[in-house]
């Protein structure tokens, strides 16, 4: 300890550190990089791979499977949940939770994407990857002011140009990008007048639009590039191409038919803005470096400076992320300065002036110290983090307050300043050390922890851990220093009554100890009775003023059908009072304005309104009436409306998945799980994926009646392509992007059905061929949908939970009921949803919980050397839940992830009043103190700290439970009711157990 001493002599030396320290973290709260929530690692992505107008069936059998059978084969893959759609297979990805290089993880993805490609028919698209779906759109920003969708994506397309100048911008999104193609437009009496077919057409324009070099000369000593212009440069160029007939006639393209640049058919998703058509930029920000609020005040600059120039169209803010952090940092930033006064003001009341200066003086020293720690490692400033230094808040000052009461005690004895802080450092460095460690053992399961849930945690412990290593450093060297200079003799005589209860109840604990112990067992047994009283959750809704309301239609709805239905809500809603704006997003999720929204593309039957009221508390009437006039308004749809949520993603927090290879039998098994669910109490807005069958017009050639007009299925299957989708014969490049050219039919995806067998072939002589001639056609039902998850066939049962409910409430009610429901052969069913989120949280929790414990047992052992001594400490633990659970019930909270945090972070704290009591115990043992006596002077010495340290710990803790964030308050009160009722216990079962134990 000859060291520790010497430090204490370069006083001017730790001031200086320790001034400068906190400088330094006072300029880091006002200039490090800030934003709201954390980042997550990019364990989740999806696949999309485009086969346009094949069947789901022919989705799943060519592409799907294939792509999941290399997916599987990637080791960091935990699970796939695979889609064949019409037209589209889609496939989600979700790595292990253990995966945190996830670049190299999706490059190996990207190599199985490409092994699968080689197995895919022709005709199958591109396939899309999207390895970044953790990121949110800080900003979206929307332009409207006209109908005409390409000239809003033009503009789009410019303000993505400008907004590139602002720095810290990782990617910008173009959302709803409505596409381009050029129609030529060619009907049957074109193609009987010129005895071209649509294919014909296409074979002479794609000869006359080739990407080619002419090559070079060399005239005069230079290189001459010979440029023979086969592209076409321009509408008009196209127009003017001369087209031969059969009959050798050649006329100009544009004579015989429409030519124009349009938005790629079939649209895939589109974006109103308050009822005007948008189109709209989500700017994501860089990683782990900017200042979300500094950054949106230089966008709200350069905003301002460009909007005359796209006059008259409009740029608008759909979405402003930076408005959130402020305010979420401004709520806590206010917590924490009201923490600090509440703690200040307790100290003075308590500890009088020089004291609690003494003390109070190390408040700013060790938050701003600890903050400057976190920032240089590069930490940055959200909610988490700033949550996490209110936790400690309380928990900083114990040290200092031990320390300053020793001190004072020792100033009482007649020790000079001098004598008296070496006599201090000298008896607590090891007591306060281990105090300190075991609390940080408690916050080591988070800081190990791993998965998504721990990472969103994860800046709590760091943050505590660094302030109690910090505020155990400062209590050694700095509030020595401080002290020495404030206290004089006399100073502690405001703890002599206190004083006189502890001795008091030292004296019951001696007399009656067998009575305490069994007493607080009563006490531990009435609050586990308790148990089934709490509400669990996993992780509560958010207090913003945004509502989602997603609108399922049947699979197999056409876009225009949905975002019109989708249309009437959102004009009705507008309508409410409390609606300050309403956005819609048909055919797909929308952007990830917010860090836990599921992402879902390219769902032409999906449409989403984000709803934005006046105040939150405006949101559950309008869900009310959502839930009331949607069943009439919109019977068709599946209507959701949900506040937005907090943690990690989940689709719905009641998932039921439901598996089975024959689609009948799953389909039947789906809708008895359906009937259960619609009738638990508590749950709401039940509803599956199943989907319903997709009308399939069957075109059976007659092979035989074909070949006798010269005629294969291939020229059959290309009219129907050209009267519908259109046929792709060359790529437009005149544009900044490369479009599809396509011939097709005027009416394009609304020719009539009726007229379907009339549709003109060419026969190989130049006769016009109906196709009712050589095919017929029929009738058939196909699935929708084909859902897969882990390469089996499945679908899903989701519900949302009812105010004032949680989804453990329901499924404590239902899933007795599934258990009993008998079921189709083959058909099984797991929980997920919110259920396999906590637990998946819990158990990467409990995993690590080990080496908490292995730490605490090692710093109790390394204190005391003592089994015996360690199993009095431990004690403690179990009379936290005296105070926990009534302590919950009581105030309302749920009993989720937040307040389980809590309670590990609980195992720390209390056990140190334990160890400083038995510390105390210890000391006057080996100066000669009879067994009942060493008891009673040190609950009468320990009392005032014991109840000083709870009560500052508290008094830090209180701000939380006062904020408007629903995400701290479990967490705060499961801290304070625990340890109030442990500290309270302690004073009676220490003394009583170490009584009994240590007499032997």
């Amino acid at each position: 300890m000859k060291w520790l001493h010497a430090t204490l002599h370069f006083k001017r030396l730790v001031l200086t550190v320790t001034a400068l320290l906190a400088l330094i973290g006072l300029a880091a709260w006002l200039t490090m990089d800030r934003q709201e929530d954390p980042f997550f690692p990019y364990r989740f992505g999806q696949v999309l791979v485009p086969y346009p107008g094949a069947e789901p069936e022919q989705v799943e059998r060519l592409v799907l499977n294939a792509l999941e059978e290399e997916l599987a084969q990637v080791e960091e893959v935990n699970e796939l949940i695979g889609t064949a759609r019409l037209g589209v297979a889609h496939v989600n990805i979700e790595m292990h939770e253990h995966v945190y290089d996830t670049d190299a993880a999706w490059e190996q993805i990207r190599i199985a994407v490409n092994r699968a490609s080689r197995k895919f028919p022709d005709g199958v698209g591109d396939a899309e990857i999207s390895d970044r779906d953790s990121d949110a759109h800080g900003i979206v920003l929307s332009v409207t002011g006209s109908d005409d969708l390409l000239e809003l994506r033009e503009a789009a397309e410019r303000l993505r140009r400008d907004l590139f100048r602002l720095k810290d911008i990782a990617r910008i999104d173009l959302l709803a990008d409505p596409g381009q193609q050029v129609i030529v437009s060619w009907d049957d009496a074109l193609a009987e007048l010129t005895g071209l077919d649509a294919q014909a057409l296409g074979d002479q324009l794609a000869a006359r639009n080739l990407t080619s070099s002419g090559g070079s000369l060399s005239s005069g000593g230079r290189s001459v590039v010979l440029d023979p212009v086969t592209e076409f440069g321009s509408l008009e160029d196209l127009a003017m191409t001369p087209i031969r007939t059969r009959r050798g006639d050649v006329i100009p393209l544009g004579e015989l038919a429409d030519v124009r640049l349009s938005p790629r058919e079939p649209a895939t998703e589109r974006i109103w803005h308050d009822g005007e058509p948008a189109v709209a930029l989500g700017i994501i920000l860089a990683k782990e470096r900017v200042n979300a609020v500094r950054f949106g005040e230089s966008l709200r600059s350069l905003l301002d400076e460009v909007r005359p120039t796209y006059a008259p169209l409009q740029i608008q803010e759909m979405f402003y992320q930076p408005r959130w952090v402020e305010q979420r940092l401004a709520e806590l930033g206010v917590s924490l300065l009201l923490g600090i006064s509440i703690l200040g003001v307790l100290l003075f009341l308590t500890m009088g002036l020089r004291l609690g200066f003494a003390v109070m003086l190390i408040v700013p020293l060790v938050t701003f110290s600890a903050l400057a720690i976190y920032a240089m490692g590069g930490g940055i400033l959200h909610q988490i983090a700033v949550a996490g230094m209110v936790i400690a808040l309380g928990m900083l000052v114990d040290n200092a307050i031990v320390m300053v009461e020793n001190l004072q005690w020792h100033r009482d004895q007649g020790l000079s300043a001098a004598e008296a802080v070496s006599r201090s450092v000298r008896e607590l460095a090891a007591p306060l050390l281990a105090a300190t460690g075991t609390t940080l053992a408690a916050f080591v399961p988070l800081l190990l922890s791993s998965g998504n849930t721990a990472d969103f945690t994860r800046a709590i412990p760091v943050m505590v851990m660094l302030t109690l290593v910090v505020s155990y450093l400062y209590a050694v060297f700095v509030t020595p220093v401080f002290a020495a200079a404030i206290l004089k003799p006399g100073g502690g005589s405001q703890r002599r009554s206190l004083s006189g209860a502890g001795r008091r109840i030292g004296r019951f604990a001696v007399r009656w100890p067998g009575g305490i112990l069994a007493g607080a067992v009563v006490l531990l047994m009435g609050a586990l009775a308790m148990v089934p009283l709490l509400n669990h959750d996993f992780f509560p809704d958010t207090d913003r003023n945004q509502l989602v309301i997603d609108l399922h239609f049947a699979e197999g709805t056409h876009l225009d059908y949905t975002a019109h239905e989708a249309s009437v809500l959102a004009a009705d809603l507008r309508e409410r009072p409390a609606v300050t704006g309403v956005h819609l997003f048909a055919g797909f999720s929308g952007p990830r304005f917010y860090y836990n929204l599921v992402e879902q593309p390219r769902q032409a039957h999906l449409a989403r309104l984000v709803v934005e009221a006046e105040h939150a508390d405006d949101l559950a009437p309008l869900m009310a009436w959502v839930r009331d006039v949607t069943p009439e308004r919109l019977p068709e749809a599946d209507v959701v409306a949900r506040r937005l949520g907090q943690g990690p993603p989940v689709t719905a927090p009641i998932e039921i998945r439901v598996f089975a290879e024959e689609r009948s039998r799953l389909a039947e098994g789906t809708e008895r799980i359906l009937a259960l669910v619609r009738g638990a109490e508590g749950a709401r807005d039940a509803r599956h994926t199943l989907g319903e069958g997709l009308p399939t017009l069957r075109l059976e050639v007659d092979d035989a009646r074909a070949g006798e007009f010269g005629l294969s299925r291939r020229e059959v299957a290309m009219a129907v392509a050209g009267a519908s989708r259109g046929i792709e014969v060359s790529t437009w490049r005149a544009e900044r992007e490369p479009a599809a050219l396509l011939i097709r039919s005027p009416e394009g995806e609304r020719f009539p059905l009726s007229a379907l067998e009339g549709l003109r072939l060419t026969a190989d002589n130049g006769d016009s061929v109906p196709l009712g001639e050589v095919a017929a056609l029929r009738t058939t039902w196909q699935p929708a949908v084909i859902q897969h998850r882990g390469l089996r066939r499945m679908t899903t049962v989701l519900a949302e939970v009812a105010d004032g409910q949680t989804y453990a409430g329901v499924l404590d009610g239902l899933l007795p009921r599934l258990a009993e429901l008998e079921l189709p052969e083959g058909v099984t069913y797991t929980v997920g949803g919110a259920a396999e989120s906590a637990g998946d949280a819990n158990t990467a929790l409990f995993q690590t919980l080990p080496f908490g414990i292995l730490l605490l047992v090692v710093f109790l052992l390394a204190q005391f050397n003592s089994f015996r001594q360690l199993g009095i400490v431990l004690t403690t633990v179990p009379l936290a839940a005296i105070g926990v659970i009534p302590g919950l019930w009581l105030t309302g909270q749920p009993f989720g992830f937040t307040a389980m945090l809590g309670v590990v972070a609980l195992v720390g704290i209390v056990v140190n009043n334990a160890i400083v009591l038995i510390d105390v115990m210890n000391t006057n043992r080996r100066q000669g103190m009879p067994l009942d006596d060493a008891v009673v002077g040190a609950v009468a010495r320990r009392t005032r700290p014991v109840l000083l340290t709870t009560a500052t710990t508290v008094a830090g803790l209180v701000p939380l439970t006062l904020t408007q964030s629903t995400l701290w308050p479990p967490m705060a009160w499961a801290i304070i009711s625990g340890l109030i009722a442990s500290t309270l216990l302690t004073l009676l079962v220490i003394p009583a157990l170490y009584r009994l134990v240590m007499k032997w």
